[in-house]
């Protein structure tokens, strides 16, 4: 069955004109997918907005990026080798259409014919492409050396290269556009304290501390609207909680905390601002819902906008053309979507065309969140269909751990809903996005209080269901396959299969076998003790023996987050445990595929076969003997505390799950 298309690593060109994308294509391939929003190059000058593809040779590590003059960047990289290769796609000529057959080094193809290609090839650690510059550059290009400091290069062509490069002693964050000169720039410089503002001047490399005001600090910038010199920050005033706080640069720097926009009930990220500075889209997330909301900076007032409850992805457009988000439901792959009243002049907003239509999300259902309640409190679970009632309920763990699920579109869980399952996708403990009580709950304890959520979970389901009705099945990545498989070892019976991508056995053989980034996470959460219960130390490895359902494990042979050893320790183990008595499991490498095999080459065969497996139906367990039984902990966790409450702020960087 072919997926329907899947659209990732969105990007906006430095005047949100254009935008970029990757596509995913029937047999799990990727293409890069371009817009002219606000059709203001040919062969679209005059036209609707339009989108074009190219052909299917990227992967997920291919950084996309339109440019101000119509063409698109490639950086491709392949994961910890220090090589890249940047090419750049020209904006296609008006002109009959000509057919050629794609390859690797084929350029993008407009609807009305080719385009032309610059490649060069890079050798850098790591590189990253942010839109930008000064008159006569494509892009900037952010190099971060093995020694921590940053460089800053000028993309250009003809030919293509990078040039007048600036150098900072330590790493960077976003780069902030100041003025309209492409030349100076704010952002997070690293220091022996930490990140602190600076600013930044492309001409002669000159930076200068943002110093912060009497009255508070600042801690993060956020957005910047050089129209109206703009500044949107994450500060304190002094009380060591976090706001946003409108930033006034110069001799006399002010923080002004406006009252409305912190008085907005959840996390607020701010995405866009308008061409002149004056609105600014904000999304304000509050557990697994968001919610899009437009800000009037002088009168500091916020008004949601005419969009449903989703997903919002981290970056938007806002150019003369009007608004453009990245939104996404539970039912809807994620797209660019116009938003009502946000264009001058009434120019047309939302992208149109063969490939992206235009979309009424203001119809657009979305399926509803549940709280479950357990011993310790409750949680919220993103539902798809009627678990009460639907033939198979499949419960979806997300990795992380520092993760949670949204209203936003998984295409594993959306092809399971058309086959008539339910889903319940929980947000247990350990889960981002409900305070940091919530998510700190799990340091020093992985698989201790949210093992019991789900265990709590699993009974809720079964019940609440007809009694004939077959058990709950398991699916989870990543660090939710490490916790699906200890809920089977766990309650063996109370689960009818699992299914885990990329899992882990333990989190200290985790931290023995797995890469510095990972190591990193699990010391600042903790190893801790193992718990004094039943279960004993949370080690799929030792535990393998109590698995009584059928299992199947998929894992990329070049995972570069969790080893694919860890899934030939649990075929190993599996084994072991073996006897006529057994049910079957099957723990399939793939090669060539990375931490999520699903969303890569080939990745369509194995969602079918994934999908199948998890809506097969109830194997005969009545000649396998039942392990003993045990009782699971669910103690209150000490752990260290935070050096910051981040009341309604919140950011996008994520944990590798």
């Amino acid at each position: 069955m072919n997926r329907r298309p899947e659209r990732i690593s969105f990007r906006f060109s430095a005047r949100s004109r254009f935008a970029a994308c990757l596509v995913t294509t029937s047999d799990g391939a990727l293409a890069p997918g371009w817009w002219d929003l606000d059709g203001t190059r040919p062969p679209y000058a005059g036209d609707t907005p339009r989108f074009r593809e190219g052909a299917p040779t990227e992967t997920t590590a291919t950084q996309v990026l339109p440019t101000e003059c119509g063409g698109l960047l490639r950086l491709r990289g392949a994961a910890g080798s220090g090589r890249h290769l940047l090419l750049l796609s020209h904006p296609a000529s008006a002109g009959p259409v000509t057919e050629e057959t794609p390859t690797a080094d084929t350029p993008l193809a407009g609807p009305r014919g080719p385009s032309s290609a610059e490649c060069l090839s890079v050798e850098a650690r790591g590189l990253r492409l942010v839109p930008g510059g000064p008159r006569g550059t494509l892009a900037l290009a952010v190099e971060t050396a093995h020694d921590g400091r940053t460089r800053v290069w000028r993309v250009r062509s003809a030919p293509l290269r990078l040039s007048d490069p600036v150098t900072l002693p330590g790493r960077v964050t976003a780069l902030l556009p100041l003025d309209g000169t492409g030349c100076r720039y704010a952002t997070d410089l690293e220091g022996p304290d930490g990140y602190r503002p600076a600013s930044l001047d492309l001409r002669d490399g000159n930076r200068l501390a943002l110093p912060s005001p009497p009255d508070g600090r600042i801690h993060r910038l956020l957005l910047s609207a050089p129209a109206s010199g703009l500044l949107l920050t994450a500060s304190d005033p002094g009380d060591g909680r976090l706001r946003i706080a409108r930033a006034t640069l110069g001799l006399r720097p002010r923080l002004d905390f406006p009252d409305r926009l912190n008085s907005l009930d959840g996390a607020v990220l701010p995405l866009a601002a308008d061409p002149a500075g004056e609105r600014v889209a904000l999304r304000v997330s509050r557990g697994a819902q968001a919610r899009l909301f437009l800000y009037d900076v002088a009168a500091d007032r916020p008004r949601p906008a005419e969009l449903p409850p989703g997903a919002f992805h981290p970056v938007a457009g806002w150019s003369e053309g009007g608004l453009r988000v990245v939104y996404a439901a539970p039912d809807r792959p994620a797209d660019l979507v116009g938003v009502p009243d946000t264009a001058a002049h009434g120019a047309p907003a939302t992208p149109s065309g063969a490939a992206s239509p235009t979309l009424d999300v203001s119809a657009t259902p979305h399926s509803p969140t549940e709280w479950f309640a357990t011993p310790s409190g409750r949680f919220e679970a993103v539902r798809l269909g009627d678990w009460r009632t639907a033939p198979t309920v499949v419960v979806a763990l997300h990795g992380g751990p520092e993760d949670h699920w949204t209203l936003g579109h998984d295409p594993v869980l959306a092809r399971l809903s058309e086959t008539g399952a339910a889903v319940v996708a929980p947000n247990q403990r350990g889960s981002t996005g409900y305070g940091r009580a919530h998510a700190e709950a799990i340091h020093g304890a992985w698989g201790v209080p949210d093992l019991a959520d789900i265990r709590a979970l699993v009974r809720t389901l079964t019940e609440q269901r007809p009694p004939d009705a077959e058990p709950p099945v398991l699916l989870g990545t990543s660090y939710g396959g490490f916790l699906a498989l200890l809920a089977v070892c766990a309650d063996p019976y109370a689960w009818a299969r699992c299914a885990v991508i990329a899992p882990f056995l333990s989190a200290r053989g985790l931290r023995e076998r797995s890469s510095a980034a990972v190591r990193a996470l699990i010391d600042r959460h903790g190893l801790g003790e193992p718990p004094d219960d039943g279960l004993g130390p949370r080690d799929v490895e030792r535990l393998a023996h109590r698995i009584r359902v059928p299992l199947l494990a998929l894992h990329g042979c070049d995972d570069p987050v969790v080893p694919v050893d860890e899934t030939r320790r649990l075929r190993r183990a599996l084994t072991r445990a073996g006897g006529p008595e057994r049910v079957p499991h099957d723990c399939l490498d793939i090669a060539g595929a990375g931490h999520h095999p699903l969303q890569e080459r080939g990745g369509a065969e194995l969602t079918d076969r994934l999908v199948g497996f998890l809506t097969a139906g109830f194997p005969d367990r009545r000649r396998s003997p039942a392990p003993p039984g045990l009782t699971v902990a669910d103690a209150a966790v000490r752990h260290r505390p935070s050096s910051a409450v981040f009341g309604h702020i919140t950011h996008d960087e994520r944990t590798p799950s």
